[in-house]
């Protein structure tokens, strides 16, 4: 492992010799600097300076190269550095000149330039080649953390990246012209996460540079400044501890060592943990991160607000607050993303955990203030150290606002002056993270485990697996189970009952069903489920197309175009990979990840849910994925197949994802098609399904409803293409078996209508919707033109 992993590293480290070579130039004039050479912008003036344009390097520059190589990253680097330099150097005079500049570096003499326009210009541009995926989430970054600098730091190379930033974008955006495109749902919420980290990192990263001006910048340089002992601290405290010199020995204190380090970070660290509870969709983390908006920009407001000047002030103030103003904005109009509700009972668990640990430093505190004299400078009193004791529960950089009510003296003193407030923020942290990382509901992922142990050791139909998916609510019966979706007063299930055929649990799920208020909808069942059920009305929703593992060899001219693939593959090196989602390695898991955004991507509504699986549902335990990859690691299609039992033995697999590269082997679908058949065959297994395309079929005695229902399917062909996907399966002559919808009343059928609608696109929102519209009727007016 140890080996390959250093000679992967070996053999790519070339592909950035761009960017080893600067950051080379930059940390040796560093260690050795030639007078002069700062101002032409090969490194920072500060060490930490240097930490910084290295973290921008890596995130920024190693993948702008990666895309471009390094010829054309060297060359639009360049130019973006040449051609910034000038427009931010009158950018910044004329920010300065307006009066715009309050707390900024002196930007009408400023010369000092950084290799930032290099990184942000050149990083900016090339994201116009990247796919989609990384695109959006290299220009959040990109532009969030430019604008947060410019407006927390300003300095002037701080002005040069806002500027390389905006002409990279306008550059590559004008030359490769990508389109725009809808991000699924998980995408949307990354972004969003995105953006609330790229601000929240940007006073981080400003700390780590002396030479910054920005508001906090007495704090920046405070931790930059030479350190003092508790001695000298305690000499100048202790004949006139509200002097001058003590308190300012005493801020020195407080803004050195590992302590305050910490303190500060912790702030971040939560905001990180937020992120992460706001990728999956955790309603908590929304209102926590838009409350962490409102609390920074408080901060803001106490540390800069001056009574009295209100002119250029408040427009200054404002553009401080912009970054986190953008932030919120964000999160509010993108509050619909964010629906999924924590477990109330591990968040009043944490809740209490949090409090507890707040309220014993609290009294730790309190106690050694006030118990341990020869700890503190200062004659502590209960008024003094209640005063105190809400500064120990806030980062340094903030904590340094207040004022002075207690001065330790011993090494004991200053760490429980230090450390309560760092455990309170560790243990939030911490808990919040058990919250986002635990399921949502407790007691449906104990049903959910509970269908799983029933699934594998009884029968269930081609969809049953579907049933272990997140968003199911169950029903069980004995041994048996039936897992459905509740809206619109319907129970739509997901096909039909699973566990042994003597059991009775569909009759006893309606009971249940009629007794919750709701009318049953059994979806995509069976010719056998329907003829045993004579009672209920049916209609085909789909067909199933089944391949017999009988034939695994596509002899005849009916399989010439399979054959065709197959040959194809194997001249241009093209394997296929039948794997588990657990099994995949870190690159190829990235690379279905950005193919299925992709795939989503060109799409006009989103990503289709509760019988057509996605990217979460590839995960579940026990999928089969399987993928075609070349000999350069290009991933060409992807698919995930789905087991089905008899008592408990796999019988066969059914299809449910596929996704195709855009430029990738043309024959991908066959080759992978086939593919499964013969490891299908070589498992012992029956037969495979390529699942149901939705709306494709035809009733051989259609009523009215079967009309209905056709005439959908064919509008809907240009938003899905269910009837195209169809088409394509017959490529392989499979047996067609039909899938029906059983139902009590046809007048429930609109309520059966918004029920499915709910289930198949839950997250649709208004903008999507009139996209699907437009693209509907550009796709209907050439049939009209006939």
């Amino acid at each position: 492992m140890l080996k390959s992993a250093l000679a992967w590293v070996l053999k790519t480290l070339p592909r950035f010799s761009v960017t080893l070579v600067a950051l080379a130039v930059m940390w040796g004039l560093q260690v050795w600097p030639v007078a002069g050479i700062q101002t032409i912008g090969l490194t920072a003036g500060h060490v930490g300076g240097a930490v910084v344009l290295t973290i921008l390097a890596l995130a920024w520059g190693v993948p702008a190269e990666w895309q471009m190589g390094s010829l054309r990253y060297a060359a639009v680097g360049v130019v973006a550095q040449v051609v910034s330099t000038p427009l931010a150097v009158y950018a910044a005079r004329g920010v300065e000149l307006a009066g715009l500049n309050q707390w900024g570096d002196d930007l009408l003499h400023a010369s000092f330039l950084t290799p930032v326009g290099f990184i942000a210009g050149a990083g900016a541009f090339s994201s116009a080649q990247m796919p989609r995926l990384w695109r959006r989430r290299l220009r959040l970054s990109i532009i969030a953390l430019t604008l947060t600098f410019v407006l927390y730091s300003g300095t002037l190379a701080d002005v040069q990246a806002v500027v390389a930033m905006a002409l990279g974008l306008a550059a590559g955006q004008a030359l490769y012209r990508p389109h725009r495109v809808e991000a699924s749902v998980a995408e949307r919420r990354v972004l969003v996460a995105v953006v609330v980290l790229s601000v929240a990192v940007g006073p981080f990263f400003v700390a780590l540079d002396p030479l910054a001006e920005g508001p906090f910048s007495v704090v920046t340089q405070l931790l930059w400044s030479a350190d003092l002992s508790r001695i000298e601290v305690a000499e100048l405290c202790t004949a006139s501890p509200l002097s001058d010199e003590c308190l300012n020995a005493l801020d020195i204190a407080r803004a050195h060592g590992i302590g305050p380090v910490v303190a500060n970070l912790m702030p971040f660290i939560v905001q990180l943990v937020l992120a992460f509870g706001l990728i999956r969709g955790r309603r908590l983390a929304w209102w926590l991160s838009l409350a962490f908006q409102f609390c920074v920009m408080g901060v803001l407001v106490a540390q800069l607000w001056v009574p009295g000047e209100v002119d250029l002030l408040v427009i200054n103030l404002a553009l401080v607050l912009l970054p986190w103003i953008m932030a919120t904005a964000v999160l509010v109009a993108t509050r619909s993303l964010f629906h999924v509700a924590t477990n109330p009972a591990l968040l009043r668990r944490a809740g209490v955990l949090v409090a507890s640990v707040v309220l014993v430093g609290a009294g730790t505190w309190v106690a050694v203030a006030l118990l341990y004299p020869e700890g503190f400078i200062t004659i502590n009193t209960a008024g003094d150290v209640l005063a105190e004791l809400p500064l120990r529960f806030l980062p340094t950089v903030v904590s340094l606002i207040g004022p002075h009510y207690v001065v330790p003296a011993t090494w004991f003193g200053w760490l429980v002056y230090e450390w309560v407030g760092i455990l309170a923020w560790a243990a939030l942290a911490w808990q919040l993270y058990t919250c986002f990382a635990r399921p949502a509901d407790p007691e449906n992922a104990a049903d959910r485990a509970r269908a799983r142990e029933i699934l594998g050791s009884t029968s269930g139909d081609h969809l049953s697996f579907m049933t272990l998916w997140e968003g199911n609510r169950y029903f069980f019966f004995g041994g048996s189970y039936v897992a459905y979706h509740a809206s619109s007063g319907i129970a739509l299930t997901v096909g039909a009952p699973v566990g042994p055929a003597g059991e009775d649990i569909a009759a006893r799920f309606e009971e249940f069903a009629h007794h919750q208020g709701l009318s049953v909808a059994w979806y995509s069942v069976d010719a056998d489920f329907a003829d045993a059920h004579p009672r209920l009305k049916r209609v085909k929703v789909a067909e199933e197309a089944v391949l017999s593992c009988v034939n695994t060899e596509f002899k005849g001219k009916k399989f010439q175009n399979i054959r065709t693939a197959r040959n194809k593959a194997a001249k241009q090196g093209v394997e296929t990979v039948w794997t588990t989602w657990d099994e995949l390695d870190l690159a190829v898991a990235a690379k279905i990840k950005a193919l299925s955004e992709e795939w989503v991507s060109d799409k006009p509504l989103p990503e289709m849910g509760y019988t057509l699986g996605g990217l979460k549902e590839m995960q579940v335990p026990g999928t089969q994925i399987l993928y075609a990859i070349d000999a350069e690691g290009v991933l060409h299609g992807v698919t995930s197949w789905l087991p089905v039992r008899r008592d408990g033995e796999v019988v066969g697999y059914t299809l449910d994802v596929m996704r195709r590269a855009a430029d990738g082997f043309k024959g991908v679908m066959e080759l992978v098609i086939s593919e499964a058949l013969i490891i299908a065959a070589d498992r012992g297994c029956e037969w495979i399904s390529l699942s149901g395309a939705p709306l494709a079929g035809a009733a051989e005695d259609p009523s009215w409803l079967d009309q209905a229902l056709s005439r959908v399917g064919q509008d809907l062909e240009p938003l899905y293409g269910f009837r195209s996907l169809a088409a394509s399966k017959r490529k392989f002559l499979p047996e067609e078996h039909p899938w029906f919808l059983c139902f009590d009343d046809e007048l429930k059928l609109p309520a059966i209508g918004l029920a499915a609608t709910n289930a198949y696109l839950p997250e649709l929102n208004v903008g999507q919707a009139l996209s699907a519209v437009r693209t509907w009727t550009q796709a209907r007016r050439p049939e009209k033109e006939k």
